[in-house]
């Protein structure tokens, strides 16, 4: 009798070991996760900015070939503005998707704490 009280307290220690394992490594995931969509942000915040720049640099190409008359070159300059703008809106997209992403990561990392 003595033996099995002394292996089901054993086994219930290494249960509860495991578990708090658990715990320490989905907080680590979830400490990664938060450091991979701050990393995220900042990579699509700087894309933002070059696209931004470069969709500025068409409109004004677009502008000036409107004001000297080139109709052909301003639809050009339209169409490559356009473009730009296109691509501006996936990245803010992307961006958005990034910044629910790391909301939903510090939630779990706040609810894993108090679990822990």
């Amino acid at each position: 009798m003595r033996c099995f009280v002394l292996i089901s307290s054993v086994t219930a220690a290494l249960m509860l070991a495991g578990a708090s394992t658990a715990f320490a490594s989905d907080i680590g995931r979830d400490i990664r996760d938060i450091r991979r969509d701050r990393a995220d942000i900042r990579r699509d915040e700087a894309k933002l900015r070059e696209e931004r720049a470069e969709r500025n640099y068409d409109f004004g190409r677009e502008l000036r070939a409107l004001e000297h008359g080139n109709l052909r070159a301003a639809e050009r300059w339209d169409a490559r503005r356009r473009q730009e703008q296109r691509e501006i809106n996936t990245v803010n997209r992307d961006f958005r998707r990034d910044r629910l992403d790391l909301v939903r990561d510090r939630a779990d990392l706040r609810r894993d704490r108090r679990g822990y």
